[in-house]
């Protein structure tokens, strides 16, 4: 009785006990990755969603719709975009955290970049989004039905972030939404596999509903 109270366990034991503990380790890691995932989705759909309501907001004034008809952000399109709309006060340092999508590898400017607007220059890797051309942003947002196109979508740096779902916001939708090709399909535009892998030559300004939108 004594010998059996202090027998130890067998090496059988001991990797049956080490693979349940890793096979509880792997569904635990799935599941924690999983909702990591979800939760950066989530997030880059907000940031996007207030970057919108800000542009569309702040658009809307005399002084705002002037700058981007015939002003100084006019002629600028997708980065660029984005840049003039800093420096010329369109936007302000509170939305320089918007321009990030949190899934990817870009990182946020300074606040303090934007001390001197008229001498701030957005670092390309500073921004994740595209834009539109400034002169036909609030055409681009008013578009409806079936003239509908996108006004903002993760730029080519981060267009698959989210594996094959592309984070994108339209000039008729009320929030930010993904989307692959064949949700695309569905609705009547056709994009082939090959476009979809080169954003910036194949559909930024030249293929609907991308066709308003810049690197």
């Amino acid at each position: 009785m004594q010998r059996a109270s202090s027998r130890g366990f067998t090496l059988v034991e001991l990797m049956v006990v080490v693979a349940i503990i890793g096979l509880l380790a792997s569904v635990l890691a799935t599941s924690v990755v999983s909702k990591m995932k979800q939760a950066s989705r989530e997030l880059d759909k907000k940031v996007l969603q207030d970057l919108y309501n800000t542009l569309q907001m702040q658009s809307q004034s005399d002084k705002n719709k002037e700058k981007l008809i015939r002003g100084p952000i006019s002629d600028k399109r997708g980065r660029e975009f984005w840049e003039a709309c800093f420096q010329h006060k369109l936007l302000d340092a509170q939305m320089l955290p918007k321009l990030i999508a949190k899934s990817g590898q870009d990182l946020e400017m300074d606040r303090r970049s934007l001390d001197n607007p008229e001498m701030f220059v957005l670092d390309p890797l500073g921004c994740s989004w595209t834009g539109p051309q400034g002169n036909e942003a609030l055409i681009l947002m008013s578009l409806r039905g079936p003239a509908r196109r996108i006004v903002i979508c993760a730029n080519e740096r981060n267009w698959l972030n989210h594996d094959d779902d592309v984070l994108t916001i339209w000039s008729d939708g009320e929030v930010a939404e993904y989307i692959g090709t064949e949700q695309l399909s569905g609705w009547g535009y056709e994009i082939a596999q090959e476009q979809w892998l080169q954003p910036g030559a194949e559909l930024f300004g030249k293929t609907a509903p991308f066709d308003g939108v810049f690197d």
